[in-house]
């Protein structure tokens, strides 16, 4: 069972209280953090993103609400214990590698194992030991200055371990980086959680670095709005979020616009599946006609005028024809995308019978949808091969496969071509079932 390592409950940090400037940085944060998990916390300037990273490290007290590492509340600790749990609990990366230029890197390295009041031999050796294995280990007699900047922030990895702390933190660790430079030291990083089980928080406002983490925290004007688990990765602490196994497009979409939110999300993947023959002004109509279907504010019937209407008046401008079948397209997908989301609850509750009849319902609609005449056996194997897709058992390319393969090897023995057709629709379904849930929760 995963172990709580960092608790916070209805966190708040409060700038100068009491004066006219006083600001309120973080309102109402919960977070929880296992051992040995990778969690960044991902926003703009000014989220509360570093206010939360400084919270953890010990320098900043919380205003309110409740915040403790390993079930303690640290900004209880006595000065003693504070000094301690800075120097053995924590370390730290900063953007700016901090490394002091009149030192060598070894004693770069060695100084925090000054403070824990270690031998020189033992502090010289284990610093050592720590830059050999990040690769700069040759560089351990010059100062920081004649390093490139890759090499001082792998030195910095190696002086944030060096007291061998249970958390490491983050700030920005790569914002100062080229490219190549960067990915060498996040890969580090990575292998410092994988290799050495050690529980990193990374602030970062990149989304190409989302990939490393287990669990992403999206922080705006001080407030969590949603926490994404990676699915890509098996997770440590026991998540309740929909959709888990399943690498649908709406997390794909979620990493190209990152600061945007769900609905938005949503509404460029319904955007994608209906345009077909309109300019990039209706384009632009038509998400926002979406946005307000999706929200409930639009029925089926107001949805096919606002479609029909002209653009001067609010509407999308689209033919009667093509309003009639984008609306009736919508109106059909989002039904099928909510009974996935049904069938995911039905998963959780173990009801075999229900969840048999909705994929029933989902093969007899893909056979109409996609005209198909299917043997027994066929139905037989779509039937497993939607169920194993739906319960994240199957990868969207295994189930791609699954269907191609012959009914002999328990697949549904279909075409190509219509394979993929099928796959990309139901993509589609489990892309907005799963946010369905999401956004229900």
């Amino acid at each position: 069972m995963a172990q709580i390592l960092i608790e916070a409950k209805d966190l708040e940090v409060t700038y100068n209280v009491g004066k006219s400037n006083e600001f309120k940085a973080l309102k109402g944060v919960d977070v929880e953090v296992c051992s040995g998990e990778y969690i960044i916390l991902f926003g703009t300037s000014g989220s509360g993103k570093s206010t939360l990273m400084n919270c953890i490290l010990g320098s900043l007290p919380n205003s309110g609400g409740y915040f403790a590492v390993k079930g303690e509340e640290v900004y209880k600790y006595t000065v003693e214990e504070m000094v301690y749990y800075q120097q053995v609990m924590v370390g730290i990366m900063f953007q700016t590698f901090n490394l002091i230029p009149s030192l060598t890197v070894l004693d770069n390295v060695a100084l925090p194992q000054i403070f824990a009041s270690q031998p020189i031999e033992k502090r010289q050796a284990k610093a050592q030991d720590l830059l050999d294995r990040f690769g700069v280990g040759h560089t351990s007699h010059k100062v920081p200055t004649n390093l490139s900047g890759g090499q001082q922030q792998r030195v910095s990895v190696a002086r944030s371990l060096v007291n061998d702390p249970e958390i490491l933190l983050c700030d920005e660790p790569v914002g100062n980086l080229d490219s190549r430079s960067a990915t060498d030291v996040m890969n580090t990083i990575e292998e410092v959680n994988q290799r050495d089980g050690k529980t990193i928080i990374l602030v970062t406002h990149d989304a190409k670095h989302l990939p490393y983490a287990h669990r992403v925290y999206y922080l705006q004007d001080g407030e969590i709005i949603r926490e994404v688990p990676n699915p890509e990765k098996e997770q440590i602490k026991e998540v309740e979020e929909p959709g888990g196994g399943l690498v649908s497009e709406i997390e794909h979409l979620t990493r190209l616009f990152p600061y945007v939110s769900l609905e938005e999300v949503r509404v460029k993947s319904l955007i994608n599946f209906l345009t077909q023959d309109i300019n990039f002004d209706q384009v632009q109509a038509l998400e926002k006609v979406v946005y307000r279907y999706i929200c409930g504010t639009l029925s089926d019937k107001e949805l096919r005028r606002v479609l029909r209407l002209r653009l001067e008046n609010g509407g999308v401008g689209v033919e009667e024809s093509h309003a009639r079948e984008m609306a009736r397209e919508l109106s059909k997908l989002m039904q099928r995308s909510q009974e996935v989301s049904r069938f995911r609850k039905l998963v959780k509750s173990h009801s075999a019978y229900y969840r048999h009849k909705y994929i029933k319902r989902l093969r007899r609609h893909l056979e109409k949808r996609f005209e198909l005449k299917l043997s027994d056996a066929q139905k037989r194997g779509m039937n497993q091969a939607l169920t194993d897709r739906l319960m994240g058992i199957l990868r969207k390319e295994d189930f791609k496969s699954r269907l191609r393969r012959s009914t002999n090897r328990e697949g549904a023995g279909l075409k190509p071509n219509t394979t993929r057709a099928i796959c990309d629709y139901l993509e589609k379904l489990i892309a907005q079932g799963v946010a369905f849930e999401k956004h229900k929760h």
